[in-house]
């Protein structure tokens, strides 16, 4: 499908479907759309059966823990206390299927990107900030991980992920 790229306003963003069975999702429909003019990416997975609400939290204190899945739908905020980190849901947000380690990079990029643009103070907090995320991708901290999704398409998957569900006042 062909449509108008929210960029650069040319009629050259392709839009794919694709509807999966996904082990402890169900039927999810996987949506990518890429713009050939400005190479603007966005992918959505959205869930085709109803689910209720959820907020997961998972405690990361080792090496191994490193490894665990973590999947964000376009609608969950992320929150990371140790480090004073919030992820929130945009109105174009973007959902990811990652690891632990792989959405503290994530955390590093964006960090290392407001650097280029901070104060003196501001650029002290940040790389304090990057030097404890340093400590917890080698295991040495442990970091805890928020996820609160009020379309329930989220998850961490570990047996010691702790999982609410239902009417859980989720903004």
């Amino acid at each position: 499908m062909r449509e108008r790229c929210p960029v650069c306003g040319k009629d050259t963003l392709e839009t794919n479907f694709r509807e999966e069975n996904i082990e402890y999702f169900g039927r999810m429909l996987l949506i990518s759309s890429y713009c050939s003019s400005c190479g603007y990416r966005h992918n959505d997975v959205l869930l085709v059966d109803q689910k209720e609400p959820v907020k997961i939290t998972f405690v990361a204190s080792g090496e191994e823990d490193l490894k665990v899945r973590v999947i964000r739908s376009s609608h969950a905020s992320i929150m990371i206390p140790e480090i004073g980190v919030s992820i929130d849901p945009v109105t174009y947000g973007e959902s990811f299927v990652s690891n632990v380690e792989g959405l503290l990079l994530r955390i590093i990029n964006v960090m290392s990107q407001l650097l280029r643009d901070s104060s003196e103070n501001e650029r002290k907090e940040i790389l304090e900030r990057l030097k404890k995320i340093g400590k917890m991708r080698n295991g040495l901290e442990r970091l805890t991980i928020i996820i609160n999704d009020p379309s329930g398409n989220s998850a961490i998957i570990s047996d010691r992920a702790k999982i609410e569900r239902g009417n859980l006042n989720i903004d």
